[in-house]
């Protein structure tokens, strides 16, 4: 992944982590793997369950949630390159069985013992060569363990009728651009976190690549009012890969206010967006 500008700690994911449709797409996809993790293990075995790229333990507290729903003894170990982050879930998830280890996905074979499931959440489209870090993954689980993903920037994410909002959202942003900040544009040279799309199928195959079996993927769709689409036009990584070559700062300013300026042209309440889950198994 990209190294992290100092200027990202003002734009952070975290807002957008906060609404509701953000926690119940994650909370489905950790209720849809541990469920099949907890009926895999004998009665009362403890599970070991990582998280890569837990950041501020949202997705974690989900699955500690998930385990004691179940009255599965367990215990997670995340792993986030960010120290802020890690101090935000260290706090955040308190007295629960839970450890947070600072690095990325080479930290996974430093995890000694093989576990039980392994959760990568809302990242795997940033990964330009996804082939090597769900092999890592699948190398941090025993056979018949479970791997759990999800995304909302595959080929399938836009639903039907969505596609209008995308295509004013970019163009007003751009106009914002050229009445406020004149001199600045966006740069076809600048390299970028490209966002790397799949479609439901090419993560089918992705995960046959490196040993796995889907053995569950659903499409969710959500509605995300306008506050969501400011929310993550507001995030470093989707500003960059948005309006590339454009200073952060001035970029986050030009999709908020297009996103406002889309909706009400439109006279939208909420965008539909489709989130892919998967679960998928490691041979045994």
């Amino acid at each position: 992944m990209a190294e992290t500008p100092t200027i990202a700690s003002s734009y952070t994911f975290d807002p957008f982590a906060r609404h509701q449709f953000y926690h119940d797409v994650n909370e489905s996809l950790a209720r849809r793997a541990i469920e099949r993790l907890d009926a895999s293990l004998p009665e009362g075995q403890a599970a070991h369950v990582v998280e890569l790229a837990s950041g501020t333990g949202a997705v974690t507290e989900l699955i500690l949630d998930e385990l004691e729903r179940l009255g599965r003894p367990g215990y997670v170990t995340g792993v986030e390159p960010s120290t802020e982050a890690i101090d935000i879930a260290r706090e955040r998830l308190a007295g629960r069985q839970v450890e947070f280890i600072q690095g990325e996905v080479d930290q996974m074979a430093e995890l000694g013992a093989k576990a039980d499931a392994a959760f990568f959440c809302n990242a795997i489209h940033l990964i330009p060569d996804k082939v090597d870090v769900i092999h890592k993954l699948s190398s941090a689980l025993r056979p018949g363990g479970y791997l759990a993903i999800n995304s909302s920037f595959y080929t399938g994410a836009y639903a039907p009728g969505s596609e209008r909002f995308y295509h004013l959202w970019t163009r007003r942003a751009l106009g914002w651009l050229r009445a406020h900040h004149p001199g600045v544009r966006t740069s076809r040279q600048e390299k970028a976190m490209a966002m790397q799309w799949l479609s439901a199928d090419g993560y089918d195959e992705l995960m046959a690549t490196c040993g796995l079996r889907v053995v569950e993927r659903a499409e969710e769709t959500v509605q995300m009012p306008l506050s969501s689409w400011q929310d993550i036009g507001r995030y470093w990584l989707f500003i960059e890969g948005a309006l590339p070559g454009v200073p952060i700062p001035i970029g986050a300013d030009a999709l908020y206010n297009a996103a406002g300026e889309a909706f009400e042209e439109l006279g939208l309440t909420d965008v539909p967006r489709v989130w892919l889950q998967l679960v998928a198994q490691k041979a045994q």
